[in-house]
């Protein structure tokens, strides 16, 4: 991996020290002119014209294929979406709910995570089991604390893959065995992991994810792509439709449903430049190879955890072990508030990075593209903050 070459596609990566892609990534040159020239061939070619026309279906499916590949997965497991929360939107809304059916989750979860269920509880009496772990929880723990409270109602566990709090990456292959040998359903949040760490879905043997372009893959914001396991496809129904959610229909309020195929969630149109720049960027990464990237990110947030180890006032919350770990490392400044302590960082130090307000923490990330210089500046910029 030639680090200073990748760095040289990036303009980011010139102008200040990025650590924030858990939130949303700096896109390669390659992505951004990869959504220019699409939006270039609609704007002078005519948007529908018959050959912008066709080649738009063209790239819409050239990016299913790219996210198959990326995943692991089957080109028709797989629907473009907007974003992760959408997609996680699409599973949690599809499926087939009664009252006093339960979702497990976890207290370290994005909002996207939780509220989506809550507002299962609020609209079908669906009940809503929230287990609250450490930041830098084990394994055993994680799966004692989910097989205790799975009962005969339990329908679905729903969980982030790698917490965006504190990076700790949830044991999902034995969280799959445990749900699958309770018949219970998995769905994953996707977001800190799609070019991040390698995945294989068909492997893992879940039955939806949800990842977005815009954050580990560098893609554009506003697209993202959902899985659903092929046999789990008839059991979700769309709650929002359009006519590619009827196989036939007639003017008397009678329609075919569009039951085994994905295509039935497309709500029509979807943006082909946007769709060009996440293919764009599922080639930049692939490029580089994930197993290179995922160790990449290991090896430099290992470093990170050590190197604020030894800086009085500092606590680090994210696992240690390796396992359980990612490129999101979370600490506390003792005294200093994190929105300040970020502030800071950027305001004095030309660093981006980010809080995290359920920890009360300071998250950065690291991904294949940052340094061990800087990882040795933001030491040395933390150090002086926190004097």
């Amino acid at each position: 991996m030639n680090i200073e070459d990748i760095r040289s596609q990036i303009p980011t990566c010139q102008e200040m020290v990025y650590m924030n892609t858990g939130w949303s990534g700096p896109s390669p040159r390659s992505v951004v002119e990869s959504v220019t020239k699409r939006l270039e061939e609609e704007s002078y070619n005519g948007p529908t014209s018959q050959p912008v026309l066709e080649s738009g279906r063209q790239v819409q499916q050239e990016t299913v294929e790219e996210v198959a590949r990326l995943l692991h997965a089957d080109q028709d497991e797989i629907c473009l979406t907007q974003n992760t929360t959408d997609g996680l939107n699409l599973v949690v809304n599809g499926m087939p709910w009664q009252e006093g059916d339960e979702i497990i989750t976890f207290g370290l979860e994005h909002s996207s995570v939780l509220i989506p269920a809550y507002s299962l509880k609020t609209r079908l009496g669906v009940v809503i089991k929230v287990l609250e772990l450490e930041p830098n929880e084990t394994e055993d723990t994680i799966i004692s604390k989910l097989e205790s409270n799975i009962t005969n109602k339990t329908r679905l566990v729903f969980s982030s893959h790698i917490q965006y709090t504190s990076g700790l990456r949830m044991p999902v292959n034995s969280i799959r065995e445990l749900t699958k040998s309770r018949g219970v359903k998995m769905l994953l949040d996707g977001a800190q992991t799609a070019g991040h760490i390698d995945l294989n879905l068909h492997e893992l043997d879940c039955d939806f994810y949800s990842i977005p372009a815009q954050k580990w893959l560098l893609g554009p914001d506003g697209v993202g792509a959902l899985y659903v396991r092929r046999d789990n496809i008839p059991y979700l129904q769309p709650t929002r439709v359009s006519g590619r959610a009827a196989l036939s229909y007639d003017d008397q309020g009678n329609y075919d449903p569009n039951n085994d195929s994905l295509d039935k969630f497309r709500l029509t149109t979807k943006s082909a430049p946007l769709s060009a720049g996440f293919s764009a960027a599922i080639r930049f990464v692939q490029n580089i190879g994930m197993g290179s990237v995922e160790n990449r990110a290991l090896e430099l947030s290992g470093k990170l955890k050590n190197m604020l180890d030894v800086i009085p006032k500092v606590t680090v919350l994210s696992p240690r072990d390796k396992l359980l770990s990612s490129g999101l490392t979370a600490f506390q400044i003792q005294g200093l508030e994190p929105d300040e302590a970020v502030d800071k960082l950027w305001r004095d130090h030309n660093i981006v990075s980010r809080q995290v307000k359920e920890i009360s923490a300071v998250r950065i990330s690291t991904h294949f593209f940052n340094t061990d210089d800087e990882l040795a500046y933001l030491t040395d910029a933390v150090r002086q903050i926190s004097a």
